[in-house]
């Protein structure tokens, strides 16, 4: 009986190692596909904690903005403009990589191999299906990765953060290669000349 249940736990850990590693695989293609890819935009639906928005994100490198309509945020590296358009507000700040990560749903797939364990979940005959769980100081606590099999662009993310608040993102265009500047990614003063700038750096 101690034979067949150390056979069985074996078998168990010999599945476990394999999910991380075809996990990890598909992970490590999407990465490469997105980057690849050169200069993006994915339009997408976000649903924060019930509340539904469309917007589009424009990725190039580690620089990107972001735009839901009443929200436009832009990153070009290492400064972070984030225009509140009820407000007429703009914060300017320097951010950390937790939040950066929370402001680009797409940054931890170049993170994800020193913050998250992973593992595959219900993949379907389309799609790969990926959990990260969140260690240590992660900003998710979980995330959920839908990847296109054909594409291997993500289709859909759910991601839960350490409190406990739920992100749903649906992606509904991807268009590569396209034509960025520098300034794509900068908060320009001119396009909001009577905007408040409070600056938190």
């Amino acid at each position: 009986m101690k034979k067949i249940f150390c056979m069985f736990s074996l078998l168990v850990a010999f599945c476990m190692v394999a999910g991380a590693q075809d996990a990890t695989k598909i992970l490590d293609k999407t990465s490469v596909t997105l980057k690849g890819a050169g200069n993006v935009k994915i339009g997408f639906t976000m649903t924060v904690d019930g509340a539904s928005s469309t917007g589009y994100i424009k990725l190039q490198g580690t620089k990107f903005v972001t735009n839901m309509g009443g929200t436009i945020t832009w990153f070009d590296g290492k400064t972070m403009w984030s225009y509140v358009k009820k407000n007429n507000e703009v914060n300017v700040t320097t951010p950390s990589e937790a939040e950066v990560a929370k402001m680009n749903p797409y940054s931890f797939l170049t993170f994800y191999k020193k913050g998250y364990s992973a593992k595959m979940g219900k993949s379907t005959s389309k799609e790969h299906e990926v959990i990260l769980t969140g260690v240590d100081s992660a900003p998710y606590q979980k995330v959920v990765l839908r990847v296109n099999k054909s594409t291997n662009y993500p289709t859909y993310i759910d991601m839960t953060s350490a409190k406990g608040n739920v992100t749903v993102i649906t992606c509904n265009s991807f268009l590569k290669n396209q034509k960025y500047t520098d300034a794509t990614f900068k908060f320009n003063k001119k396009n909001y000349p009577n905007a408040e700038i409070v600056d938190l750096r």
